[in-house]
């Protein structure tokens, strides 16, 4: 069964759970049902969105992170239906343990470097450590990872999108000729320098957002772009998505059984009211 169809069907249920009236009985453990699913619908939309992202150049992988809420309100009876749910196996990465919930905080980045790969194309680039291209579009300055660049029909260098590619002196623009670029990032066409990439780096990139089209922008307006000498970039050269595709597979393996038993655990749950509604009836 695809992904999208598991997380179709995981969405159907949580908000089928939601949407029941359930007795008393059975409301006791339903928030950490409901939590539970939730955090392993949105596993699965992370994990799906990282494999769909394997080969695009200078991704950088999805990890979302998970924040322990300790109950106050109430306490799960030992060997309850909720306590045997919480505890399942295939649920220790989701969920906590007996007296405690888990909810999504936020989704961070990976900013692990990926797999350098060679493509003898002199506009493809790829940055050696830490930092970014910057890159000028209609919303302002956006910055990538991802270097494989090309030139409009004015010359301009422009992202795969046609988004211009900044320099130090503004967009860099090529005319025609042997295009060099060294490690700090200085261009010259025929021998002669013509500028400079605009690299950047961020004291704090783990608070970057995703904006989609491989853009990356400060979530506050006060974390300026740093310019770094310190920045290398190598010709010639593209940096791989750094999602590892074996390990996303298991963890979507692993979603997918933690799905199978919030299923089981809802249906328990239906049969016990459902009983007791006929007991009362009787």
């Amino acid at each position: 069964m695809s992904s999208g169809i598991l997380l179709a069907l995981l969405k159907a249920y949580i908000n089928k759970i939601k949407n029941c009236n359930f007795s008393g009985s059975s409301m006791s453990g339903m928030t950490s049902l409901v939590q539970a699913a939730g955090v392993i619908e949105h596993k699965m939309e992370t994990v799906s969105n990282n494999l769909a992202n394997v080969n695009t150049v200078g991704f950088k992988e999805d990890q979302p992170s998970f924040r322990e809420v300790l109950s106050t309100v109430q306490r799960i009876a030992p060997e309850s239906l909720e306590e045997r749910f919480l505890s399942h196996e295939y649920l220790d990465d989701y969920v906590g343990m007996d007296k405690s919930a888990v909810v999504v905080d936020e989704v961070g980045k990976n900013f692990e470097p990926g797999r350098m790969r060679s493509t003898g194309n002199d506009l493809d680039f790829a940055l050696a450590n830490e930092g970014f291209f910057t890159i000028a579009t209609p919303q302002g300055e956006r910055f990538t990872r991802a270097g494989n660049f090309q030139l409009d029909s004015t010359g301009r260098v422009v992202t795969n999108d046609g988004f211009p590619v900044l320099g130090n002196n503004g967009a860099i623009t090529i005319k025609e000729g042997s295009v060099h670029v060294n490690e700090s990032g200085q261009l010259s066409v025929d021998g002669i320098i013509l500028d400079s990439f605009h690299l950047v780096r961020f004291r704090n990139q783990d608070k970057l957002q995703k904006l989609g089209q491989g853009f990356f922008a400060p979530i506050n307006i006060n974390d300026v772009p740093i310019t770094s000498d310190e920045i290398r970039i190598q010709q010639g050269m593209l940096e791989d998505s750094n999602v590892n595709s074996m390990l996303e597979m298991t963890r979507m393996i692993t979603a997918t059984r933690a799905y199978e038993s919030v299923h089981r655990a809802l249906s328990r749950i239906d049969k016990l009211d459902e009983k007791a509604i006929s007991m009362v009836q009787a």
